[in-house]
């Protein structure tokens, strides 16, 4: 991947309002600019004491569900999940780990969470934008770019 795909995909994420597990952020550097994500993790409620820096990397779901509402994901969304997780800064070169995914919904605010053995492991604030693309994933909607193959 080149720089300037990379600069690109960041700076189009960078309005997203989420954090990667770390809340960490991610800097892309082209020969022009440096591009890097704001930490929302003060915006997250009652997630934010999983998407700090200092947040322990892997929570059990019952902890989560304690103070939200869960969600189980499709298989269709719990893949557009993954792959979404992957290029939200700090950009991961790596399948983040999990075999399903869940939504975790409270004080009008949502996380994404990929779970694996019970534990998550891989989460990230989601604004609404995304829950709404979860939301035609899960109704089967494609967008029709041409003539069909």
């Amino acid at each position: 991947m080149n720089n300037a795909f990379l600069a690109a995909a960041a700076a189009g994420l960078v309005g997203l309002g989420g954090v990667g597990i770390h809340g960490q952020i991610a800097q892309v550097q082209t020969a022009q600019q440096v591009v890097s994500a704001p930490d929302y993790s003060d915006e997250a409620g009652v997630f934010s004491q999983w998407l700090t820096p200092d947040a322990p990397k892997c929570v059990a779901v019952a902890k989560i569900g304690s103070v939200s509402r869960l969600t189980k994901l499709t298989p269709e969304q719990f893949q557009f999940v993954r792959a979404f997780y992957i290029a939200i800064p700090p950009i991961s070169r790596e399948l983040p780990p999990g075999d399903s995914a869940m939504v975790a919904s409270a004080s009008g605010r949502s996380m994404i969470a990929l779970v694996s053995g019970g534990e998550v492991c891989a989460r990230f604030l989601a604004p609404d934008f995304v829950l709404s693309m979860l939301a035609q994933v899960g109704r089967g909607e494609t967008e029709a770019v041409g003539d069909a193959i």
